[in-house]
């Protein structure tokens, strides 16, 4: 039998695998014995690791925590701003804190935000990268973290500039001063690409789409980033993927094949996403691989129901490159012993209908 390494590669390159790989995100899976237990019998890890890292070396930071609130302050030649958010013990998307106040509150904040984007200084992360790769092994793939278009950023809230609400308002009432941050961060962009395109990983992600905004958004503002350094990471014999874990993706299947990026990732098939593995097949065809979230809610309908689930959705791809992943930990996650076995199950369900759909089909 071939390591995970070596199917999951086979099946990024656009080969036939003996066995669909499942690789969840290393941080969403409960570690230690059981994830050893699975990892025996073929599972993998995808962990996902920055290809540079950055300092702003004439911007002072002042950094505490009082009463549960985080509170930042960056101090820049032309400004100061600040940020505040309160300390979260749990699983959330903004990694433990929800934000109270961000960056941007008002018009002059903008300056001393693009004049720290402005004076970053980059520096690969190639040899940290690389000590990855040796401790995962063939038990696991490393993906380079790349760029991103700066209007996905811009909209996400788990960053620092916005929250969901100010940023819709600031592109429509402030439109101007939105337009410079954006073109900062196109040269944030830049000036980060060499490190990108030259590292040494051969698998990297390529910015995100959130659901946030709608097609002709991303038409206009995120597909020409995509046209832009796609066949520059193809040209470099490297794999290129775009994190979709936007739930509407029907609304976004034929911009997202104008991406030509080679992995569509996270993407979380029906019930709960509005897109299926058929539709998304037909708009794609097939040299995407099609990486998918697995519905955490599946889970709850216990393990049986979870296998016969996974093989319904092998059997609706059969063929093409396809992997079983899981990118996204939502609303209910594992928060106690029951929904910790809830998720074990699950994990289990999925990697038995994997075994048996592998030696049906072989």
């Amino acid at each position: 039998m071939k390591s995970f390494r070596e199917s999951i590669m086979k099946v990024l390159y656009k080969k036939s695998a003996e066995v669909i790989p499942f690789a969840p995100y290393d941080n969403l899976i409960p570690r230690g014995t059981f994830e050893r237990k699975l990892r025996n019998r073929g599972m993998g890890l995808c962990h996902r690791h920055p290809l540079y890292w950055t300092e702003t070396p004439d911007v002072r930071t002042e950094h505490w925590i009082q009463n549960g609130i985080e509170y930042t302050i960056y101090k820049t030649p032309v400004g100061n701003v600040s940020t505040s958010r309160k300390i979260y013990v749990g699983r959330i998307a903004d990694g433990g804190a929800i934000y109270v106040e961000r960056m941007i509150k008002d018009k002059k904040d903008y300056e001393p935000v693009i004049y720290m984007l402005d004076n970053t200084v980059f520096h690969d992360n190639y040899e940290d990268f690389l000590n990855a790769v040796r401790d995962y092994g063939n038990d696991g793939i490393v993906r380079g973290e790349g760029i991103g278009p700066p209007y996905d950023l811009l909209s996400e809230t788990s960053f620092d500039y916005f929250g969901q609400i100010k940023w819709a308002l600031e592109q429509r009432v402030n439109f101007n001063d939105f337009r410079k941050l954006l073109d900062a961060l196109e040269r944030y962009n830049e000036r980060a690409w060499p490190i990108v395109v030259n590292s040494p990983a051969d698998f990297v992600s390529l910015g995100e789409l959130s659901g946030l905004y709608g097609p002709n958004e991303f038409r206009t503002y995120c597909l020409p980033f995509y046209k832009r350094y796609v066949p520059q990471l193809k040209n470099k014999g490297k794999i290129c993927s775009i994190h979709a874990h936007a739930l509407n993706l029907k609304a976004f299947k034929e911009v997202i094949a104008e991406t030509e990026v080679d992995v569509v990732e996270a993407f979380t098939p029906l019930p709960v996403g509005n897109l299926s593995i058929t539709e998304a097949r037909a708009a794609w065809g097939s040299n995407v691989v099609i990486w998918l979230n697995f519905p955490e809610t599946v889970f709850y309908q216990g393990p049986e129901k979870t296998k016969q689930y996974t093989i319904s959705l092998l059997k609706s791809d059969v063929g093409n490159p396809l992997v079983i992943g899981f990118t996204e930990m939502g609303l209910y996650g594992i928060k106690d012993k029951t929904t910790e076995l809830f998720f074990k199950r699950g994990f289990e369900a999925i990697m038995s209908a994997i075994e048996d759909f592998s030696e049906k089909e072989l």
